[in-house]
């Protein structure tokens, strides 16, 4: 290999110049590289030998070994060491202390390591169970009557009948606190003025509405609150109940204000005018079915206007949301009518006139008019186009003769001629005759009081028994004719 002092224009001497030096350097940095690289020897500065063990890229004992060739020795190169090696920041110590995760010696420890002057870490250990309440929330503390309050912001005394179990003020000096936070007691009395919500714009008025707040309260609610104390007007006003769209349609609709008032008042709603002219279509009512049918045929009409109807019939009708075209035909039925018996009775005694009169009530009934000709028909059949006299005489002879045949003093002839004059059709009279034929048989099947008395007092054998009668089953069968205890004594002793 070429000695760099054979590099051509060398300069040698004693006292080499900056010029001649940097034109030196040129010739021998390739020998000077081929040098080291033929003897690979050179050692690690110290400080980085202990960064590389702090650090786990070289064993303890490699490093011993480099160092002591640098002239370090172990103990040396342990202090280095120790200066490399790193340990918790300060916040992340202290909240590992707090979790029992490490040690009071190990958090010392870290004190030491981050160059702190141990004449501040006994203070410094006052960390860990002395951490300060914020001044914010130290503020909604007082707002919450959780610390005592020194301003005279906090709410008022509980009222005697108090039920709810609050938590207890707690026994913390305010204004220390919020001095340990750097805060003056004129500064805090501000926060805590901040603090705390105000009612909403809308219950304040409401407070105001009922008496409970002055006008002065109200704008100081509005001002504590997040809105401009300019909109405080816009805010009443709008929260003041007015009535509902609906309401001012059915207002009008039961007559209470007029139409105009009513567009008004939906308009405050931002309903148009045709819409509201629908809402009112909508919300009035028509009546039943049935209504109509009996209303028409007691003389309704429709459609119909409320002025149609007179007092205080309009004023219910329209009050009952009936809208106006209805109103004839629901005054039309504000009657009500007798039973159908009532009515058949009335009509067979002619008391209802012909059978025209007595259909034109069933349809005002609301009868089929099918059923109402037919029924009308029969009630008032034979009655002499419903002479009232007739009708009656044909209902008296219509019970004589029942009881007659019933009692067997009448022939079947003679109860046919009877049944004929008293109005019933031919073909009708065989049917009566054989129903009235049934009750007679039953009438027949019983002993008369007079023949009970007689069988008890000439000892009769009682068919029932095969013995005379008694006084007990004599008495027995009058209380089924419908006599009283006593009665029936009485007739037995006679």
């Amino acid at each position: 290999m070429a000695s760099p002092l054979d590099a051509p224009g060398i300069v040698v001497g004693v006292g080499v110049g900056a010029a001649a030096a940097a034109a030196l350097e040129p010739a021998v940095e390739i020998p000077k590289q081929e040098a080291w690289a033929a003897n690979p020897n050179r050692i690690l500065d110290p400080s980085l030998l202990a960064r590389l063990v702090a650090q786990g890229g070289i064993s303890l004992e490699a490093a011993e070994t480099e160092a002591r060739r640098d002239g370090y020795g172990s103990d040396k190169l342990g202090a280095l060491v120790y200066l490399e090696q790193t340990v918790p920041g300060f916040s992340q110590a202290l909240d590992l202390w707090r979790r029992d995760r490490i040690t009071d010696a190990e958090f010392r420890h870290t004190l030491d390591k981050a160059g702190l002057d141990s004449r501040y870490a006994d203070q410094l250990m006052f960390y860990k169970t002395n951490e300060l309440i914020s001044a914010q929330d130290l503020a909604f503390m007082v707002i919450r009557d959780i610390v005592p309050d020194p301003y005279g912001f906090g709410p008022p005394t509980s009222p005697t009948d108090n039920t709810i179990n609050d938590m207890p003020q707690l026994s913390i000096d305010t204004l220390a606190e919020a001095a340990r936070n750097g805060w003056d007691p004129q500064r805090f009395e501000a926060l805590v003025g901040r603090t705390g919500l105000a009612p909403a714009p809308v219950t304040a008025a409401n407070a105001y509405f009922r008496g409970i707040a002055s006008y002065q309260d109200f704008t100081t609610m509005i001002a504590k609150g997040d809105l401009r104390p300019a909109y405080a007007n816009v805010i009443l006003n709008t929260s003041r109940l007015i009535l509902s769209a609906d309401q001012y349609v059915e207002a009008h609709l039961r007559g209470w204000i007029d139409q105009p008032t009513m567009y008004a008042g939906t308009a405050k709603h931002g309903m148009s005018q045709a819409d509201t002219d629908l809402r009112f279509e909508t919300m009035g009512r028509p009546v039943t079915f049935h209504e109509i049918t009996t209303g028409l045929a007691r003389g309704g009409t429709y459609p119909s206007q409320y002025t149609d109807i007179p007092e205080p019939y309009r004023k219910s009708a329209q009050e009952s949301d009936i809208r106006p075209e209805w109103a004839s035909l629901h005054y039309a039925n504000r009657y009500i009518y007798p039973s159908a018996f009532v009515l058949r009775s009335l009509a067979q005694a002619g008391d209802l006139g012909g059978q025209a009169a007595v259909e034109q009530v069933l349809l005002e009934l609301g009868w089929k008019p099918s059923f109402a000709t037919q029924v009308s028909t029969a009630w008032t059949a034979g009655s002499a186009s419903g002479d009232p006299h007739v009708g009656k005489a044909q209902t008296q002879l219509w019970t004589a003769t029942h009881k007659a045949y019933v009692d067997d003093r009448v022939s079947t002839a003679t109860a046919t001629s009877s049944l004929q004059a008293a109005g019933v059709s031919a073909a009708s009279v065989p049917a009566v005759l054989q129903v009235w034929d049934a009750e007679r048989a039953l009438v027949r099947a019983s002993l008369s009081a007079a023949q009970i008395r007689k069988a008890y007092h000439n000892g009769v054998t009682n068919p029932a028994t095969g013995q005379p009668w008694t006084q007990a089953e004599a008495i027995a069968r009058l209380l089924e004719l419908g006599y009283t205890q006593a009665d029936a004594e009485t007739l037995l002793e006679e």
